[in-house]
């Protein structure tokens, strides 16, 4: 039998105290049964108001997790970056902690590190859902992966539940990315030569809101312009 698989999945937060007990039963409920996943959670809080932290902190004794405290809203990059630089794995996965990303694919997506670079949930897959998706942020959603499937080649570029090869993250590399868009910059910028992409369901979210909003959009499009131009520039060496 291989050796298991050793993976920190990173979780940022926000006021999610209602939700980190959840999503950490969840994880670990699904992974119990896999001989050959050895995973951590990593929890970093940017000083919830709601009591994240402290109810994240409680989790301690019964599950296999680690904490991060910061002072403030820092951005979902660095809290990505924070909490992976704090990990000793070799491999890297990041999942929302509002319950909208279905860990039931988890098994597969960390599997699937042992053939492949990086490995992304997809909600434009044969077999994806997304539930109650608002024609407005469908549209939204449809043309922003359609811009960054040009420059990527990636089924859903702009998902925020995926797993990778710590080697995938080349020296020095930090992620700039404030918000959504943290794999698209990885996806450019990492060193990968092979990914995969799995459908899931992605949930609607429970006791939380979407934090996108317009400005979110804007920054989007600038940094698909940015390494739109990157890409000209430089193409990438295969």
């Amino acid at each position: 039998m291989s050796d298991p698989i050793l993976i920190s999945i990173v979780t940022p937060t926000y006021n999610e105290a209602e939700n980190v007990a959840l999503l950490a039963e969840e994880i670990f409920g699904i992974l119990k049964s896999c001989d050959d996943i050895d995973a951590e959670l990593i929890i970093v809080d940017d000083n919830s108001p709601d009591g994240t932290g402290p109810a994240a902190d409680a989790l301690r004794d019964r599950y296999p997790i680690q904490v991060i405290h910061r002072a403030g809203k820092l951005g979902l990059g660095s809290a990505v970056m924070e909490g992976w630089n704090l990990s000793t794995r070799p491999y890297l996965g990041v999942i929302d902690a509002d319950m909208s990303h279905d860990p039931a694919i988890l098994p597969e997506l960390i599997r699937s590190l042992r053939d492949h670079d990086l490995a992304m949930g997809s909600r434009f897959g044969a077999t994806s859902y997304v539930e109650k998706w608002a024609f407005h942020r469908r549209l939204i959603s449809v043309v922003g992966v359609g811009m960054a499937r040009i420059l990527t080649g990636a089924e859903d570029p702009l998902s925020g539940f995926f797993c990778l090869r710590r080697e995938v993250l080349t020296d020095g590399f930090q992620l700039t990315s404030s918000g959504y868009k943290i794999l698209l910059e990885i996806l450019m910028k990492g060193e990968h030569s092979s990914q995969r992409s799995i459908p899931f369901i992605f949930r609607n979210r429970q006791f939380s809101s979407s934090k996108l909003n317009w400005k979110e959009h804007v920054l989007f499009l600038k940094q698909i312009l940015v390494f739109s131009l990157q890409r000209l520039l430089r193409p990438r060496r295969r």
